[in-house]
């Protein structure tokens, strides 16, 4: 699922930027043509999205031999719920800007935690 969760949004993301991921999202395109802002911000949005993208296929990786790959798979595993924690400091400084950001922010700070107790579990019978 957290893979799933990582190929569409991040596809999505990385190789349409910006104004796709607002217009799959059902909002009004960001930037326009003109844009000078959109250059920069959309280049590190895709770039960010990129290795969400990437970070689906490590979690399909795991998939695997999950138990054979433990401390990587608790890295990208961090990496996701770190990414929680820099939208919950996003909601902090600009509130809740859609219902939408809502769901992957509870999944990344209740969800991958709970992934990685089920995990210690899986590693020590193994």
């Amino acid at each position: 699922m957290l893979a799933f969760i990582c190929f569409v949004p991040g596809g999505i993301s990385a190789f349409g930027g910006l104004n796709a991921s607002a217009g799959v999202s059902g909002m009004e395109m960001i930037f326009d043509q003109d844009s000078l802002l959109r250059g920069f911000a959309d280049n590190q949005y895709r770039f960010g999205y990129g290795v969400f993208f990437t970070q689906g296929l490590v979690l399909a990786f795991f998939l695997i031999n999950i138990e054979k790959h433990t401390n990587l798979f608790r890295f990208a595993l961090l990496a996701l719920f770190i990414g929680g924690i820099a939208r919950v400091t996003n909601i902090m400084e600009f509130g809740i800007v859609s219902d939408k950001i809502v769901p992957p922010t509870i999944i990344e700070l209740a969800l991958v935690p709970l992934l990685i107790l089920w995990h210690l579990r899986v590693a020590r019978k193994a």
